[in-house]
């Protein structure tokens, strides 16, 4: 493909030679007449490679390119479209495996893929289009929309419904109990969960995280909001859309998240807290209470981001002050 042909189709403007392109690669590891990026001063050193042969960048890094170079308003944008160009999305021809069990009360849509050794139970409805990889087990009276994937080892509980277009990766868990006990003098007396999960369209869930059923009512995953990996989210929490959740966040039993939230990896939310519309919440921070304004929040205990820098900044001296203080009362 031309260099060209690449740059229209990212609408962008070709400095330079129109070179052939076979390959859309990371600068530090190219192959053969390699397209690639730069957006970062670290990797100039990496342009000499013979197997560049090109680079896309924005004009804040175009200086630094002595080779052809298409140059775009915005890297990420033009990631998404160079990855579809050059690593086109492998379509699923509908089959079930023979080595699958698929309840005959279950009712699949046309076009749907089922890997082996996977287990579809009673009444379980899929839309058309959907994947079930190998090993997925799917629950009683579970509902999945059309053009949902569920990749291998996946369990989905009894009674979960799962939106369209919902991308579930390996080893997620949807629809386990949720951590509820009576503390009793003889023991703890298990509360039984009976409620389920609803993960609404346009959700992306990422490997082995962990979402707990209701005890009585629905837990709730947002239109269009995205998990990482190694997330747990408790009971009868309700997640608003469009949210981002970073890895190894964990949401206590109850809380309720508003729209367009970023939570940072390894954030700690405990239960029954409300957080609002528009919050981002830095990376290990606690929440231990309700969030009413938009705002971006650091910290244990939470406090506004530009506070949480200052209390950081000046606890670095804090030794020496406190020298400087115990001096000044000496006399």
């Amino acid at each position: 493909m031309l260099l060209s042909e690449i740059a229209k189709k990212l609408n962008a403007e070709l400095v330079g030679e129109d070179v052939e392109i076979l390959n859309f690669t990371s600068l530090d590891m190219p192959k053969d007449k390699s397209l690639s990026i730069l957006n970062s001063k670290k990797m100039i050193s990496f342009i000499d490679n013979p197997n560049v042969v090109a680079v896309v960048t924005t004009k804040k890094f175009q200086q630094y390119v002595n080779k052809p170079v298409v140059i775009v308003d915005e890297i990420k944008s033009a990631m998404i479209v160079l990855l579809d160009l050059f690593y086109p999305t492998q379509e699923h021809v509908g089959q079930v495996s023979d080595r699958a069990f698929v309840s005959k009360s279950a009712n699949l849509g046309d076009n749907i893929v089922v890997e082996p050794f996977s287990v579809i139970k009673d009444r379980v409805k899929i839309g058309k289009n959907a994947y079930i990889g190998a090993n997925v087990i799917i629950g009683e009276d579970v509902e999945i929309g059309e053009n949902t994937k569920i990749y291998p080892n996946v369990v989905i509980y009894e009674g979960c419904k799962i939106g369209d277009n919902v991308t579930i990766h390996s080893g997620a868990i949807i629809g386990a109990d949720g951590f509820g006990y009576l503390n009793t003098p003889k023991g703890h007396i298990k509360i039984r969960q009976v409620g389920n999960v609803v993960i609404e369209d346009n959700v992306e869930i990422g490997a082995n995280t962990t979402i707990d059923r209701g005890a009585l009512s629905s837990t709730v995953i947002g239109e269009g909001t995205k998990i990482d990996n190694l997330v747990q989210i408790g009971h009868n929490v309700k997640i608003g859309k469009h949210c981002i959740i970073v890895s190894q966040t964990g949401i206590a039993g109850s809380t309720t998240i508003g729209n367009f939230v970023v939570i940072g990896g390894q954030v700690g939310i405990a239960d029954h807290v409300n957080i609002s519309d528009g919050v981002m919440l830095a990376s290990k921070s606690g929440v231990m209470s309700d969030i009413t304004e938009p705002g971006v929040y650091s910290g244990v205990p939470l406090v506004e981001h530009r506070k949480w820098l200052k209390n950081q900044s000046a606890l670095k001296d804090i030794a020496n002050t406190l020298k400087q203080i115990d001096k000044f009362l000496k006399g």
